[in-house]
């Protein structure tokens, strides 16, 4: 970073670090973003996450002089809602503000996906910044004609002399604020948007369950495989899977563990015993899809046998097989999506008929699997299939039904089998329902098919 520099700071049991500027002043609407962070309760990886994002944010805004300096309000909505374009901007594209992010500071090109996640963090700094109000404080500390009816000037001139300090300490929390203040319209939503036609055409963000195992056969680690057959199996998101211990796993028992601060899922249900077993933390059991799981506890047998290096300082499963062995929650995003790709790609050259663009899912997928398999195809009778949208929900941890609903979508055969019900019945028309089984049937056959296709070329190879 040009303008501050990152100072590691603990706050309870939280490790996280504060930003102080090149005047060794630290910049406190940052510490109480990440105060605020740490007391909603959100994951330690979140918290990381958010905290990068605002402290480039910040950055750009400082090098850009519109934080920590006197600034008229229309240059700062100018900067602030450049940054994002910036960012996904290529290396040469001219204006002042990609000149700023991409040459100047040397900030990282950033996809629209991850483009996303950076303005969720800033949309909740500035929305947090103006919950504090810490400029009405300090306005009225300092000033005793301040006016709220010239908005265009953030700072009308002194009636004392001012230091430095409590200068650029005005400017930083009032520029927030003075952004929400004076655009009702967005105050209650989002000041950063990201904008234009998203470049996917692949479209259903669930991993094809027919391509599950030949994925897993694709990994060229056992620690790989290990880890997406947890994703997929127990439905994990990717930073629950990561941060998996060894005393989250159960070899007698053949299940995993997962932390459950908030009781989405099962935490409230646990023994005594096992609560004690994990010293006071909030754990639940998760369902392993058993083909899932048996493919899990053996590749994680080989990965400790040929590839786990101990280490004294931790006690995650997963880890770096490279340098140092760090914990692999340490290794980047993008690195851990790019072996997930890679594996993609070695899958589509291994089956060329795949006729999706199987190479643009993320692990995340894996998740979005498990939801659709519980939604739609878990054994849960005779002939029947598929948990209650409820049940599924506690399943993944979820807070709302509909952002379950965003990962279980509803199997879509049987669903257009139900529309064309609905348009003959509004219609007068009689239901010819041997005809819409067979329709049903030869849809499922189609699917059916490219499975046992699957199917076949896994046993010849295992031959």
């Amino acid at each position: 970073m040009r303008n501050f520099t990152r100072l590691n700071r603990s706050i309870g049991r939280s490790c996280t670090f504060s930003l102080i500027d090149n005047a060794g002043d630290p910049v406190q609407a940052f510490d109480l973003f990440v105060g605020g962070l740490i007391q909603e309760g959100l994951s330690a990886k979140t918290i990381e996450t958010y905290s990068n994002h605002v402290a480039a944010f910040l950055d750009y805004l400082t090098e850009a002089k519109v934080f920590g300096c006197p600034c008229n309000q229309q240059v700062i909505l100018a900067a602030i809602q450049a940054y994002l374009p910036a960012r996904m901007a290529g290396a040469n594209a001219r204006g002042e503000f990609n000149i700023i992010s991409r040459q100047t500071l040397g900030q990282r090109r950033i996809s629209r996906d991850s483009a996303k996640n950076h303005a969720s963090a800033i949309n909740k700094f500035l929305l947090d910044s103006d919950r504090h109000q810490l400029h009405i404080q300090q306005i009225k500390e300092w000033e005793s004609g301040f006016s709220g009816d010239t908005p265009e000037v953030i700072f009308p001139a002194s009636q004392r002399q001012r230091s430095s300090a409590e200068i650029k300490k005005i400017s930083q929390n009032s520029m927030m604020v003075n952004v929400m203040n004076h655009q009702p319209t967005v105050a209650a939503g989002k000041i950063v948007r990201v904008t234009g036609k998203r470049n996917e055409s692949n479209r259903d963000k669930d991993f094809p369950a027919e391509y599950v195992l030949p994925l897993l056969d694709c990994a060229t680690s056992a620690r790989d495989e290990a880890l997406w057959s947890l994703q997929a199996g127990a439905g994990l998101r990717p930073h629950e899977a990561i941060l998996v211990e060894f005393d989250h796993i159960d070899k007698i028992r053949r299940s995993v563990v997962v932390e459950d601060p908030h009781n989405r899922r099962f935490a409230s249900q646990m023994s005594d015993e096992y609560f004690a077993m994990w010293k006071g933390r909030t754990m639940s059991d998760t369902y392993f899809i058993p083909i899932l799981r048996d493919r899990f506890f053996k590749a994680l047998e080989v990965y400790i046998r040929t590839e786990f290096s101990p280490q004294s300082d931790n006690n995650f499963v997963f880890q770096s097989l490279t340098g140092n062995r760090k914990p692999y929650a340490l290794v980047s995003a993008t690195s851990r999506i790019k072996s997930f790709r890679r594996a993609c790609r070695r899958l589509k050259n291994k089956i060329p008929q795949i006729n999706i663009e199987i190479e643009e899912f993320t692990p995340h997928s894996l998740r979005h699997f498990y939801g659709t398999y519980m939604l739609n195809y878990v054994p849960v009778g005779r002939n029947t299939y598929g948990l209650r949208p409820k049940e599924v929900q506690r399943l993944m941890g979820h807070k709302e039904l509909e952002t379950t609903m965003k990962y279980a979508r509803q199997d879509k055969i049987s669903l257009d089998a139900k529309i064309i019900f609905m348009n003959m019945r509004a219609m007068n028309e009689a239901p010819e329902v041997d005809h819409l089984i067979k329709w049903m049937a030869d849809k499922y056959s189609e699917h059916a098919g490219r499975l046992m296709q699957v199917l076949s070329e896994r046993m010849i190879d295992n031959d």
